[in-house]
C-alpha cells in the first residue's frame, strides 16, 4: 500500500522584489499624496513589502487588514504593480438615474405645464416621467437631487 508523505518543512512565502522602476512609482504615489487613500495605503504597504518587513509590520505600516495583505500580495505576484495599485470593477446594481434620465427630468421640469397644475411637484414629474415611459419610476428625493444638481427647481 502506498502512503503519501507531507513535508513538514514550512512553505517558505515568496518574497516582493519591486524593480527599481516599480519602487519609484510607488515613492511617487507616496510623497505626492493626491491619490486616493486606498491607492496610497496600497503603495505605503507594498514598498514594506519590498523593504523584508514581517506581515505584521507591513499591516501596521500600510494601515491594511491580513486579508488585504495577503490579497495584496497576490495581486502584485501574479499582475504586477498596475493590477496589484488600482481598483476592481465592484459588482452591484447599476445606478438608476442615468445622464440621459437626469436630461429628461430637467427638460420635463422646464416644460410646460399639464392642464390642471398650478406648477410642477416632484410627484407630478414623475407621474408624468412614468406616464411617457421616460424611465422607471424613481423616488420624489432622487427627483429633487436631479434638479438640483441641474440648478433648477420645480414650479
Amino acid at each position: 500500500m502506498d502512503t503519501i508523505r507531507f513535508s513538514l518543512m514550512p512553505h517558505l512565502a515568496k518574497p516582493v522584489n519591486l524593480p527599481p522602476a516599480d519602487a519609484a512609482k510607488l515613492q511617487a504615489i507616496v510623497k505626492k499624496g493626491t491619490h486616493k487613500s486606498r491607492k496610497i495605503a496600497r503603495a505605503r504597504a507594498l514598498l514594506a513589502m519590498s523593504s523584508g518587513k514581517s506581515a505584521a509590520a507591513v499591516q501596521a505600516e500600510g494601515g491594511i487588514s491580513t486579508t488585504q495583505y495577503y490579497r495584496l500580495k497576490g495581486r502584485y505576484l501574479a499582475g504586477g504593480l498596475a493590477q496589484a495599485l488600482e481598483e476592481r470593477p465592484r459588482s452591484g446594481q447599476p445606478p438608476k438615474v442615468t445622464p440621459a434620465l437626469e436630461a429628461r427630468i430637467t427638460s420635463l421640469a422646464c416644460s410646460e405645464l399639464p392642464t390642471g397644475a398650478a406648477r410642477w411637484t416632484l410627484s407630478l414629474l414623475n407621474e408624468t416621467l412614468v406616464s411617457l415611459d421616460y424611465g422607471p419610476a424613481v423616488s420624489k428625493e432622487t427627483i429633487r437631487q436631479v434638479l438640483k444638481k441641474a440648478t433648477s427647481s420645480p414650479g
